[in-house]
């Protein structure tokens, strides 16, 4: 089955089973409700930080979990859009069958994906319309040898630290020497690396980053007067004015801060509203007496002489409320921020909540009530994690 054809069955799928909760009178108990008002909120508030660059926004990782087709869609129609970032080749083909007609000279850049190059995957950029980063020696090898730069438009991509993917800079010239024997047209249309700590641009490792990249600019920029230099994350442009990004690269690449969420914790938000509000729905409300305890394990125990009012919530780690918040993270109920009690198990969960909670109320685990970097800070992760763990059984609304 391929790709196109495999999207189109989950989308009818899900259509289906949302069509027959609405025919048998019952609702979703844990929904996820996308708003594209605010993704295209967040594409400007960004732009405006840095006016004079062009936007590559990442919406690898199903668009961090928000659904990569509606996203690229979204901003497909956007001014200043460089293209789009994916991880892999198939969620490269998915964006693209998304697109359709109407997006096909939009780029779709393919990064990770690319290492190990054969011709196989060249036959599927060129099928696909992808994009193709190169990021090891001897990928770049490889594709010079298949005389693929003939074929296909491509970026290089330099390790100037992270020491992950990234060509090594010493051949450098090398590649300009190979370049100059071929036609013009064979050369990259883009160079780029990608940073360790965008967020601390006066750390020696960022310093070393941005002279390692400022060199390979000065390298390429006479030889390849057409090529775009890419560099920035979300951090590096909340941290702009320190990167020097204006004069250094033409493009950034917000990731996190598209969907509305700053870069790091307390950074400002300078217009940032979440894309992504989780809700899961309260099946039911427990009065546990002093002494009780709840879930698993009995980790919580009502403590004191008190009586404590319990919402049991129609969501688990299996819809990606990470077992990790158990007895540590928030919920918003009904305006009123609570903390899970107890384990959060496969299919439930519980969190405090007073009389005045009924069945049916929605809790918030992620959205504008609740801080996010909080919340992955009480799962001792990161709130990339959280996005991209909301599983295919959670049910999606499209605004």
């Amino acid at each position: 089955m391929s790709l196109s054809r495999a999207e189109k069955f989950l989308q009818d799928a899900e259509r289906k089973r949302n069509q027959k909760r609405d025919d048998e009178g019952f609702g979703p108990r844990i929904e996820a409700e996308l708003s594209a008002e605010a993704l295209r909120n967040n594409y400007f508030a960004i732009h405006k930080q840095v006016p004079k660059q062009l936007m590559l926004p990442m919406i690898k990782a199903n668009a961090y979990g928000h659904g990569a087709s509606w996203t690229a869609k979204i901003l497909n129609d956007l001014p200043n859009l460089y293209g789009l970032g994916v991880a892999t080749l198939e969620e490269g083909a998915e964006v693209r069958a998304a697109l359709g007609v109407r997006g096909r000279k939009t780029r779709v850049l393919v990064f990770s994906g690319i290492a190990g190059w054969s011709t196989q995957k060249g036959l599927y950029c060129e099928r696909h319309g992808l994009t193709p980063v190169l990021s090891t020696d001897e990928d770049w090898k490889s594709f010079m040898k298949g005389s693929w730069p003939e074929r296909l438009s491509y970026e290089l991509k330099f390790n100037t630290g992270m020491n992950r993917l990234g060509i090594n800079p010493a051949i450098a010239s090398t590649i300009l020497k190979d370049l100059k024997q071929k036609p013009a047209s064979w050369r990259p249309q883009g160079i780029l690396s990608h940073l360790a700590m965008g967020e601390s641009p006066t750390q020696q490792l960022s310093v070393h980053q941005r002279q390692k990249f400022q060199g390979l600019r000065e390298l390429f920029s006479e030889a390849c007067p057409q090529a775009f230099f890419h560099l920035g994350n979300s951090s590096a442009i909340w941290q702009e004015k320190q990167w020097r990004l204006d004069g250094l690269t033409d493009i950034v690449r917000p990731g996190l801060s598209l969907y509305g969420i700053p870069p790091w914790p307390e950074a400002p938000t300078r217009g940032l509203v979440p894309v992504m509000q989780l809700r899961v729905s309260v099946s039911t409300v427990r009065k546990l007496k002093p002494g009780e305890s709840l879930g698993y394990g009995a980790t919580f125990k009502v403590k004191g002489k008190d009586s404590v009012h319990v919402a049991i919530l129609a969501g688990g780690y299996a819809d990606g409320i990470h077992r990790a918040l158990s007895n540590q993270g928030f919920v918003s109920i009904n305006g009123r921020v609570s903390r899970f009690l107890g384990r959060v198990s496969m299919d439930l969960c519980a969190v405090e909540c007073t009389s005045q909670t009924r069945a049916g109320d929605w809790a918030q685990v992620i959205g504008p009530e609740i801080d996010i970097w909080a919340q992955a800070q009480a799962a001792e992760t990161i709130p990339y994690e959280l996005l991209t763990s909301v599983s295919t059984r959670v049910q999606r609304k499209y605004g």
